[in-house]
Formats: structure tokens, C-alpha cells, sequence
């Protein structure tokens, strides 16, 4: 393929997958033949137990977490945003909420229903690359020349960090398993070294106590975040596991700039994160802020057991 050829395709992949971004669902199954297409406050939390938001919809619920995002710093533009769902899956019982602002992708949740019109935010994120980007997806399958045949994407998603898309062309017989965040590809093989089915889709349930509480962010804090290669405490240093939402909080209000880092698949995938700071949520939730390629907010709860914290 001639470089005139090569850039040409890139952009018409690009171009179409964004038109396709505003169908109602795009299900993960699809086989594509071709390429169409406030001040902060110390606050105690007790993050083992969460109350999850009351809606009678899922559109409800998602418009009730977007409107109270869109009240913090850094998340207002999502006030002109619009959203679109797509199913994470058979048996997941959740959603990607894509948030477009004029046109261009400025954030997500991941949302899971967790009982009869009820509903819980697992993560969220804002800024142009966001989880499961169909922007940043089509980038990774021109630079691995997967555009050349038909191919078969799978969205599949374990836990925050383990999160990617399954791309499956059979004229190539291949399978390339990409970073669902980074759009790198990622060293695995088959189906074999993903985490285990029983390791947790989406999140493990936790506690609920009140459904019907209005989940609104009573606690943020912020630093201005590390570089994860500049500094190296998570190669040379033992880190702090199982973290307190308490500690973290001590050390953002007291202007650290921790990092988080996990060993994925299998250890197979060393991701270091630089923390920007937490957000904690009336219904019990606590997540830590961190960066990668953009911002993330990550429930405290379930990163805890994938790596650890080095302040």
C-alpha cells in the first residue's frame, strides 16, 4: 500500500467511525467486512459501603451523574455535551457512556445496573481519549495494518485497567488483543492469558444500604500530578497497599504527588499512573484521579487489589 493509499484509508476510517459514534448502539459483536465507516474538605468514607443511584432508566441515571459531573471543575463543558450508550457485553449488565461536546469526544462512565432501577457508576473520565475511543481504536488499526481485511471487534472489560478491544481477522489469522485506554497493543496471545471469567466483570458487588440516595460529590481534592518516567519510586520503592481512602486524601491535601502502579494480565503489562487527585461520592464511592492520557477517576475499591501506591 502507496503512502497516498495508506493516509487516504486513515482518514476515511476515521470519518466514518465518527459518523457511526451517533447510532443509538453499536454492538460490540459487529463484524466490520471492511472499513466503513469546590474547596477541598476532609471527609470520612468508608468505601466498603456503597449506595447506588435510584433511576428509573438508565437514560435517567445517566443524565443525573452527567448534570452532577458537570457541576465540578474541569467538567463543565459536558453542560453542551450529548451522550450515546454502547453494551459492554452479554452478562455485564453495563454500558460505555460516550460524551461528545460539538462533535468531539470529551469523556465517558462506565455504568452498571445493579439491581431493579438501579444503577452504579463504576469510573468516568474527561477529555478527547477517552475509554473505548473509537478515534483512538481506528488509529491503532492503521498503524497495525489491520485495515487491510475484514475484521471482528469484541469490546471486553475485566476492571478499570484491564479493559480492551479483541480484534479478530480471520483472512490474516490473527487476534490482536488493544489497550482499550492507550490503543497499544498488548502482549498477549489468546484468550488464555486474559484474567480469569470468575476475576470480577466489571466490578465485585459491594454492600448497598440506601438505593434511594441521590449520589452528588461531597469531597474533591487535586495535585498537580508526577511524571511517571521522571519519577521512579514504583521501580526503586515498596508500595503502600490496600490504601485507605483517608491517606489518599492526606496526601493530596498535603501536595504529594503519588502514582499508582499495576501489574496486568498476568504481569505481563506494568502500567504506572500518575494520581491528579480523588472525587467521593455521598452513596459511599471514593476514586482516585489519575492520568493517562487524559484524566480517569478510578473507584479506590477496586484498583486497591491490582497494584499499589507510591507517595
Amino acid at each position: 500500500m502507496n503512502k497516498l493509499l495508506y493516509y487516504l484509508t486513515s482518514l476515511l476510517l476515521s470519518t466514518s467511525l465518527l459518523a457511526a459514534a451517533t447510532l443509538d448502539s453499536w454492538p460490540a459483536d459487529a463484524v466490520q467486512a471492511a472499513p466503513q465507516e469546590p474547596a477541598v474538605q476532609t471527609l470520612q468514607v468508608q468505601p466498603a459501603i456503597q449506595r447506588d443511584l435510584s433511576a428509573p432508566s438508565l437514560q435517567n441515571a445517566v443524565d443525573r451523574i452527567i448534570r452532577e459531573l458537570a457541576s465540578q471543575q474541569g467538567f463543565e463543558q459536558w453542560k453542551q455535551g450529548a451522550w450515546t450508550t454502547y453494551p459492554l457485553g452479554p452478562g455485564t449488565h453495563g454500558w460505555i457512556v460516550m460524551i461528545t461536546v460539538d462533535g468531539q469526544e470529551a469523556g465517558y462512565l462506565v455504568v452498571q445496573a445493579s439491581g431493579q432501577d438501579t444503577y452504579r457508576l463504576i469510573e468516568y473520565g474527561k477529555g478527547p481519549y477517552p475509554l473505548f475511543s473509537m478515534q483512538t481504536l481506528s488509529r491503532s488499526l492503521v498503524r497495525l495494518d489491520i485495515i487491510e481485511y475484514p475484521y471482528h471487534l469484541e469490546r471486553i472489560y475485566y476492571n478499570p485497567l484491564e479493559a480492551l478491544w479483541k480484534v479478530t481477522a480471520p483472512q490474516a489469522d490473527r487476534v490482536w488483543y488493544i489497550d482499550a485506554k492507550s490503543g497499544e497493543e498488548l502482549p498477549l496471545t489468546n484468550d488464555s492469558q486474559l484474567p480469569a471469567a470468575d476475576s470480577g466483570l466489571l466490578v465485585k458487588p459491594l454492600p448497598v444500604t440506601d438505593s434511594d440516595a441521590l449520589n452528588t460529590i461531597i469531597a474533591a481534592g487535586q495535585t498537580e500530578p508526577s511524571e511517571a518516567y521522571e519519577r521512579l519510586p514504583w521501580v526503586k520503592n515498596k508500595p503502600e497497599t490496600l490504601v485507605r481512602f483517608e491517606l489518599l486524601q492526606k496526601w493530596i491535601d498535603q501536595g504529594r504527588k503519588p502514582i499508582f502502579a499495576a501489574e496486568l494480565y498476568g504481569g505481563r503489562v506494568h502500567v504506572p499512573l500518575p494520581v491528579t487527585g480523588y472525587q467521593a461520592w455521598s452513596g459511599g464511592e471514593s476514586y482516585v484521579g489519575v492520568r493517562q492520557d487524559d484524566d480517569r477517576y478510578l473507584p479506590l475499591h477496586t484498583i486497591n487489589p491490582l497494584g499499589g501506591f507510591y507517595p
